[in-house]
């Protein structure tokens, strides 16, 4: 029980890393292009939105990058338990 905690803490941590990393840089690169909005959404959730107005840019940062981390630890953990199922150590 403890090692699926661990790999899914670790996998939730570098996938939240991951994430907040690509939304940055993708707000970067739509202000840098200056596009006037820009929005990823996974589904009905969105990751990040970028808005330019008269008055300045805003981002927002949505729901879903909370959501990944937890289906990346998901995974992790799933994958750490089925290595150690069949036998390989990990």
């Amino acid at each position: 029980m403890r090692a699926t905690v661990i790999a899914f803490a670790l996998g939730a941590a570098a996938t939240a890393l991951l994430a907040v990393a690509l939304a940055l840089g993708l707000a970067a690169l739509a202000d840098a292009a200056g596009r006037e909005t820009f929005a990823i959404r996974l589904g009905g959730l969105e990751l990040v939105s970028f808005e330019r107005s008269a008055s300045g840019t805003a981002t927002t940062f949505g729901p879903a990058l909370a959501l990944l981390p937890l289906l990346g630890g998901a995974v992790n953990a799933a994958g750490a338990a089925l290595l150690r199922r069949t036998g390989r150590s990990a």
